[in-house]
């Protein structure tokens, strides 16, 4: 009930933003409503309020991101890099780990990435597992400072990173 609540405040500010007639105020045109506090082209953080996995994932999809996948360890440097140069005002917020779109939800403990479908191949689990093993965390998420993998509850409310959509490479 209180994500629908933040969300319907959320489509209340953008609906704000225009006139009775439909047509932009003027002085409020420059004023756009986005998820995300910090971008770089790439990647995006969206810390605005802290969301279920599937929330965050509707939450990227709608502005053309999908939540980040992390298969090399260049793309787990990348993340890390992008969270502290362009996160770094927001450090105070990512004490909690960050949702990616990592997932065994279609099959225990068979790990991919919900956002190109492919299994891991690089992982970077806490304490050097190969998995973290739970019966009830099937969502995976990162720590910005650390950039150690935790798989957690997929209702957990957490702030999460984004990277733009592309095209699958064969």
């Amino acid at each position: 009930m209180r994500s629908l609540s933040l969300i319907c405040l959320f489509f209340g500010l953008v609906w704000a933003q225009t006139t009775p007639s439909g047509e932009e105020d003027s002085t409020e045109s420059d004023i756009a409503f986005s998820p995300f506090i910090v971008t770089d082209g790439k990647y995006a953080l969206g810390t605005f309020a802290k969301v279920n996995w599937y929330q965050a994932q509707a939450t990227c999809a709608s502005y053309g991101y999908t939540l980040v996948s992390i298969t090399t360890e260049s793309d787990q440097r990348a993340v890390r890099n992008f969270l502290y140069t362009h996160g770094n005002a927001q450090l105070p917020l990512l004490d909690a780990p960050l949702w990616t779109s990592g997932t065994d939800l279609a099959n225990a403990d068979t790990w991919i990435w919900f956002s190109n479908g492919r299994t891991f191949t690089y992982r970077n689990f806490q304490n050097g597992l190969s998995y973290y093993p739970s019966a009830s965390r099937n969502c995976l998420a990162v720590y910005a400072i650390t950039g150690a993998w935790v798989n957690e509850e997929c209702s957990e409310q957490r702030y999460f990173v984004c990277e733009k959509r592309c095209l699958f490479e064969d």
